[in-house]
């Protein structure tokens, strides 16, 4: 009883000794080692010395803007301010005889519930060499104080986050996470320490996770959300299950929200992974260099109303690699990994008031050099795609492609081949959007290559193709459905189609395009109308023919009109004699 009298009227006494000193230098070590940019604020702080914790309540860790901004005119300002709200913070194992006897601070973790963190990301660039720039480390400005600190873990429980970028053109980007989870080991500050790379911020891992996260986009038209996410500094990697971009409107209404054409995107992955980040280089630089991005099991769908008018924006501007020179961040990704995904592309054509869709199911392959950073641009300007598909999930597709990654007007190659697939798999996409159907065919191969830029596309194409047979369609007055035109349709099949490639006794024919792209035409659209023009050619439906089989039609139709009349009247002559007659 006595000793336990002892004990604690010991540890009420240290504790009753010892607030006002920590507190105090508490407030001085922050305040000298961040040069005044930083002062930190707290209600209470209790000390149990038997059980070695230590509970700090209603921290606030604020940046001094007065300061900050004279560090920008000194060229001495860090590129992240951080401003930190925490209700409880609680410290377990704490040694305060080695930080009395040997000045180092060590403890087994430090818990904080619900913390608020905001960070603000400013791109300042040194240009010059400063006299007050500070170049020592985080173990530098602490040698006064203590000679190492060392924690076992730091976790955050239910944190709350926001990062804005205000190096983005056009005002911040506001990025916020609510309920994360972070988990930070081996924090270590000593005389070796300060000069290990292996640390990031002086830590062995930085381990984060968020679950069931939902979100708005800036527009309002998408909800973004995806049921974990989980990234670690150690690891190297970033890990997200279940993604989803969901809009908020169904096809046609969403277009309708818009006074020009618009895509309308859909998408959902299983899992997506970053593997082998450089998060050093991504703190310190905002450069994201990683070796791999995989994803996995995704299926993206994307419609275009036709109906709308044309926007008046030239769409080369979302060419491949001129849409990635516009991300912000500075990227480069060793190689994309596509396994086993999905991808289909729908129009609406208000004249046939049908939507047309190409499909391309189990897509597999790889995206090498994706990148939009000039420092490895110098090394490698090129990308190269090599994806495997099945075409309106039949017909096998292998496509090769190579972009130049810096050229202004988008230059890039492709070449590719289809497996079998009977021909009749295409009525889907092209009869609403061409207003024809076939009737019967098969492709035995397709080969094609070519080259374009946003000025347009072209090359050649040869498909091997056995007994066509095409209808030719147009809408029907009296319904929403598409009829038949049956005289023009055996008119093309008897005279103009030609039912086999390579004809008997004939060479192979060869479709050649030059698809001269409008300002209004996107990538695919245009490298689907290259595609087009030579199949068309192919089969002796060409422009020519067409309007061809048009004035041929126009004439049928003015010699069955003369026809009729020519009746009608021979009709009346008839009734006027017999009226005679009589």
């Amino acid at each position: 009883m006595i000793l336990v009298l002892l004990v604690s009227g010991a540890a009420v006494y240290l504790n009753y000794y010892w607030k006002p000193i920590l507190t105090q230098r508490i407030k001085e070590a922050i305040e000298r080692s961040t040069d005044g940019l930083y002062r930190i604020e707290f209600e209470n702080i209790r000390v149990n010395f038997i059980t070695g914790r230590l509970n700090v309540s209603n921290i606030r860790f604020i940046p001094d803007t007065l300061v900050y901004e004279k560090m920008k005119v000194d060229s001495i300002a860090p590129r992240h301010l951080y401003e930190v709200e925490i209700a409880e913070l609680i410290l377990k194992k704490i040694q305060p005889w080695k930080i009395y006897t040997l000045g180092k601070l060590e403890m087994r973790s430090i818990e904080i519930d619900r913390p608020s963190l905001k960070v603000v990301f400013s791109k300042i660039r040194n240009t010059r060499a400063s006299p007050k720039q500070d170049l020592r480390t985080a173990y530098q400005h602490l040698a006064p104080y203590l000679n190492s600190v060392k924690i076992g873990s730091i976790i955050f429980k239910n944190a709350d986050f926001k990062y804005i970028d205000r190096s983005a053109e056009g005002g911040s980007r506001i990025t916020e996470l609510k309920d994360l989870y972070v988990r930070i080991s081996d924090l270590l500050i000593d005389s070796a320490s300060q000069f290990d790379h292996s640390r990031l911020y002086y830590t062995k891992d930085i381990y984060a996770e968020l679950l069931d996260y939902k979100t708005l986009t800036e527009d309002g038209n998408y909800n973004i959300q995806f049921s974990e996410f989980k990234a670690s500094t150690a690891g190297g990697y970033a890990h997200i299950k279940g993604f989803r971009l969901l809009p908020k409107y169904s096809e046609m209404e969403f277009s309708r929200r818009f006074k020009f054409q618009k895509d309308r995107y859909s998408a959902h992955f299983e899992d997506i992974e970053l593997s082998n980040i450089d998060y050093e280089l991504l703190n310190r630089d905002r450069r994201l260099i990683a070796s791999s991005l995989t994803l996995n099991k995704g299926n993206l769908s994307v419609f275009l109303n036709r109906g709308m008018p044309d926007s008046i924006r030239d769409k080369g501007v979302n060419f491949p690699q001129l849409a990635l020179k516009r991300f912000k961040l500075d990227t480069t990704i060793d190689t994309v990994l596509l396994k086993d995904s999905y991808v289909n592309y729908s129009e609406y054509n208000p004249d046939s008031r049908r939507k047309g869709t190409l499909s391309f199911g189990g897509i597999n392959g790889s995206i090498f050099n994706l990148t939009n950073d000039s420092l490895n641009l110098i090394k490698n300007k090129f990308s190269e795609v090599k994806l495997t598909s099945l075409l309106m999930n039949r017909g096998r597709l292998d496509i090769a492609m190579k972009f130049n990654l810096p050229d202004p007007d988008g230059a890039f190659e492709f070449s590719g081949k289809l497996g079998k697939l009977d021909a009749e798999m295409f009525n889907s996409a092209i009869r609403p959007l061409s207003l024809i159907e076939v009737k019967s065919g098969y492709i035995n191969q397709m080969i094609f290559n070519g080259r374009g830029s946003i000025n347009g596309v072209r090359g050649s194409l040869t498909c091997y193709y056995n007994d066509l047979k095409i209808s030719l369609l147009e809408k029907s007055e009296n319904s929403s459905r598409l009829k038949r035109k049956g005289i023009a349709s055996i008119f093309a099949n008897i005279l103009i189609i030609k039912d086999h490639n390579p004809m008997k006794g004939e060479s192979v024919r060869k479709g050649v395009f030059n698809y001269v792209r409008p300002e209004r035409s996107s990538f695919f659209n245009m490298i689907w109308k290259g595609f087009a023009e030579a199949l068309l050619n192919t089969i002796g439906f060409d422009a020519a023919t067409q309007r061809e089989i048009a004035v041929r039609l126009r004439k049928m139709e003015i010699e069955r009109l003369n026809r009729e009349e020519r009746r009608d009247d021979r009709l009346k002559k008839r009734d006027v004699r017999r009226l005679n007659r009589n």
